[in-house]
């Protein structure tokens, strides 16, 4: 398995989101893209974003020809800190797990 590392500015990142970046590589490392459907990824995408969004970053993914790209970005400024893609395919396309807003940023209520 092959991920493409394009860019890595995490040095000046505080500890939090150095490990959760690194957590995340680590998961599409070990993890065949290929074993999920658009139910379970849509979950992990979703599951994976709110563990970011504590530690002030958001996961953003786009799929194109069924590669998944991974960018993560700074809440604040929206700037891309890390982008990466996995050479692992998915057995799907993006509009099989196209988000809404609140499924990504549910209201507590």
């Amino acid at each position: 398995m092959l991920v493409i590392v394009v860019s890595m500015n995490l040095h000046s990142r505080p500890k939090e989101q150095r490990e959760a970046v690194r957590q995340l590589v680590y998961l599409v490392l070990t993890r065949d893209m290929s074993t999920f459907n658009p139910d379970r990824f849509r979950h992990w995408i979703k599951e994976t974003d709110t563990k970011f969004r504590k530690v002030s970053l958001m996961l953003k993914f786009e799929i194109r020809d069924r590669f998944v790209y991974f960018r993560v970005k700074e809440i604040r400024n929206g700037r891309i800190i890390y982008q990466f893609e996995s050479s692992t395919r998915v057995p799907f396309d993006e509009r099989d797990v196209v988000l809404t807003c609140e499924e990504l940023n549910p209201v507590a209520g």
